[in-house]
C-alpha cells in the first residue's frame, strides 16, 4: 500500500468510496464480487477503487491482536514542557507498548492508549518510560475497564439499512474455535495482516511457506478465539468526520453501565469505555465541525441525568493509531509497529 507521494494533491473521498469503505468497515476481508452488486459498481471497478484509497493512504484494513490476546491497557496522559511536545510523541511512537498517540489541545498535550501483558509490566513501562523521556511535564493514568464500543465498530453511514444488512450477509458464520495455533504461526499472521488486512490466504501462505490450509484454518481459529481482529480505518480529514476529540466523563457508579451502553448509540461515539482513574467513562467522537464539539457536550449532560463532563480535548493530529504511523492529514502510512502480545 501507499506507493505514491503523499504531497500530491487528493480529491475528497466520492460517495461510491464512501459506500467501499462503509462495506469494508463490516466485511474488511469481503470478495469484491461479494460487494459489486451491493454497491452498484463491478468488482474490477471496486479492485481499483481500493487500490488508489490503500496508495494514497485515505483507507486501510489491518489486522490486530484481538481482546482474548491482549493483556491491560491504559489512556495516558501527558503534559510536556514547551516544545517538547513533538519529540515525546516522536520517541513514545516507535514503542510497541504505545498503540495510539494523538496530539491534543485541552488538559494534556499528547494522549497515548499504552499496553502489556500485564499490570505489573504496564507499571513499569509507563514510569520508566516516563523516567527516560525529556520535557514531560506531568502524566496521568486511566485504566481502561469495560469498553461499550471500539472504534471498530464505527461506521461512515453512507450505506442504506438494506444495504448494510446484505453486506452483513457476505460474512463468514462464525465457527468454533478448533485447538491452538502454533505461536510463531499467530505472531506471523498478526504480522503480515498488519501490514495488509487484505492479503490473500494464497499471497500469506507463499510468504511464510506454509499450506493454504494451515493458514485459513488458522485465521478461523484466532477470530473464533478472539485472537484476531481485522478492522478497515479511514484518513479521518477525509472522512466527512474531520473533528476528533474526547471527553472525560463523571458518572455515578450505580448509572454508569447504563450510562456507557447509552453512549454507543451516539452516532459520532467511536469509542466508549469505563475507566479506573479521576474519570470512569471516556469517550472517543468523531464530528463534522468544530461547533459540535459544545453541541454534543450540552447534549450529553441535558440528556443523562447526573452525567458530569470534567474535561475535553480537541485532537490536533494523530500521529500513530493501533500501531500504524500517520502522516499529514492523518494519511496511513507504510509504518506499522507490531502491537505488543
Amino acid at each position: 500500500m501507499n506507493k505514491v507521494d503523499r504531497s500530491t494533491q487528493l480529491a475528497s473521498l466520492d460517495e461510491t468510496d464512501k459506500r467501499l469503505i462503509q462495506a469494508l468497515q463490516i466485511n474488511p476481508r469481503a470478495r469484491w464480487a461479494s460487494l459489486a452488486p451491493i454497491i452498484g459498481v463491478d468488482s474490477v471497478t471496486l479492485a481499483r477503487r481500493w487500490e488508489r484509497l490503500s496508495d494514497h493512504g485515505l483507507a486501510w484494513v489491518a489486522g490486530h491482536p484481538g481482546p482474548g490476546t491482549r493483556g491491560p491497557s491504559a489512556i495516558l496522559e501527558i503534559e510536556a514542557e514547551p516544545g517538547a511536545t513533538l519529540e515525546i510523541a516522536h520517541s513514545l511512537a516507535a514503542d510497541r507498548e504505545a498503540f495510539t498517540i494523538d496530539h491534543t489541545a485541552g488538559g494534556r498535550d499528547l494522549l497515548a492508549i499504552v499496553g502489556a501483558s500485564d499490570l505489573d509490566s504496564l507499571s513499569e513501562y509507563i514510569m520508566g518510560r516516563m523516567r527516560r523521556l525529556s520535557g514531560v511535564r506531568a502524566t496521568r493514568t486511566l485504566l481502561l475497564s469495560s469498553p461499550f464500543t471500539d472504534a471498530g465498530q464505527w461506521r461512515l453511514r453512507s450505506l442504506s439499512t438494506d444495504e448494510t444488512s446484505a453486506v452483513e450477509r457476505t460474512l463468514d458464520v462464525p465457527t468454533a474455535a478448533r485447538g491452538e495455533v502454533d505461536p510463531q504461526l499467530e505472531n506471523a499472521l498478526l504480522h503480515a495482516l498488519g501490514q495488509d488486512g487484505r492479503a490473500t490466504v494464497t499471497n500469506i501462505a507463499r510468504e511464510l511457506g506454509v499450506g493454504q490450509r494451515r493458514v485459513r484454518e488458522a485465521l478461523t481459529t484466532l477470530s473464533a478465539q478472539g485472537r484476531l481482529v481485522v478492522r478497515t480505518e479511514v484518513a479521518r480529514a477525509h472522512s466527512g468526520w474531520p473533528v476528533h476529540a474526547w471527553y472525560f466523563l463523571r458518572v455515578p457508579a450505580g448509572v454508569a453501565e447504563r450510562v456507557g451502553s447509552a453512549m454507543t448509540r451516539l452516532g459520532e461515539v467511536r469509542m466508549a469505555a469505563s475507566t479506573i482513574g479521576p474519570y470512569n467513562l471516556v469517550l472517543s467522537v468523531w464530528m463534522r465541525a468544530l461547533a459540535d464539539v459544545q453541541r454534543l457536550e450540552v447534549a450529553i449532560e441535558e440528556g443523562v441525568p447526573g452525567v458530569s463532563i470534567a474535561d475535553r480535548s480537541v485532537v490536533l493530529q494523530s500521529l500513530k493509531k493501533e500501531g500504524r504511523y500517520l502522516g499529514t492529514g492523518g494519511l496511513a502510512t507504510d509504518t506499522m509497529i507490531p502491537m505488543l502480545i
